[in-house]
């Protein structure tokens, strides 16, 4: 007769693996930036989804924007939708996450989102829709604040762009995320082998600063 032992191993390891992922998940630290949120996914989550336009959006897409697995963001969508924030929809291709604009809850969240999390949502959505952009970092002060949260509000948002893309067209998409944010938006325009090339100083200086890379 075949053993149940080698089966209920397997069950017992999956379970401690839930397990234990639901702990990293408790315990992530709240974010600096603003400690209401209950961890720095939430709020990034949160300023994706809150802020521009409205759409939907696929769990796997948040997974990959957010640079983090499909299950935190599963969990951390359905908190949010339990809570009347988001809005869950099934579809034969997986389930699609939006915001709930009618909650009472979104405008005042989406307004401390845009004085903390937006910058980063923004400028990443207003800059990545340009095809010859291949990288897009933010630089200067407000970079230094998201890392180093402590100090003054930063006064505008400093964006370096990487790829083959004119200087106006940058200069149009800094304006329409600088609209959104009420923040000016300067953008720096380098080519792929400029950004390589270790003798600029001006490059050398935002490699060695802090940097968030969208």
């Amino acid at each position: 007769m075949r053993s149940n032992a080698e089966p209920q191993r397997g069950g017992r390891a999956r379970e401690a693996h839930v397990a234990q992922a639901f702990l990293r998940d408790v315990r992530s630290p709240a974010p600096a930036q603003l400690p209401i949120f209950r961890s720095r996914l939430q709020g990034e989550l949160l300023a994706r989804l809150l802020l521009g336009p409205e759409r939907e959006m696929a769990m796997l897409d948040l997974a990959v924007m957010l640079h983090t697995d499909l299950a935190s963001v599963m969990r951390e969508v359905e908190r949010l939708a339990r809570a009347g924030i988001l809005v869950l929809r099934r579809t034969m291709a997986g389930r699609l996450v939006r915001r709930d604009a009618d909650s009472p809850l979104y405008e005042p969240l989406a307004h401390l989102l845009m004085l903390t999390f937006g910058p980063a949502a923004v400028v990443a959505e207003e800059f990545g829709r340009l095809p010859s952009v291949r990288e897009v970092h933010l630089f200067g002060a407000w970079a230094e604040r998201y890392e180093h949260p402590p100090g003054a509000h930063p006064a505008d948002v400093e964006v370096l762009v990487i790829g083959h893309i004119a200087p106006d067209i940058a200069f149009d998409a800094a304006q329409e995320a600088a609209a959104r944010l009420a923040l000016p938006v300067h953008p720096v325009v380098r080519t792929p082998a400029q950004w390589h090339d270790d003798n600029d100083p001006f490059l050398r200086e935002i490699r060695n600063a802090p940097r968030i890379t969208l």
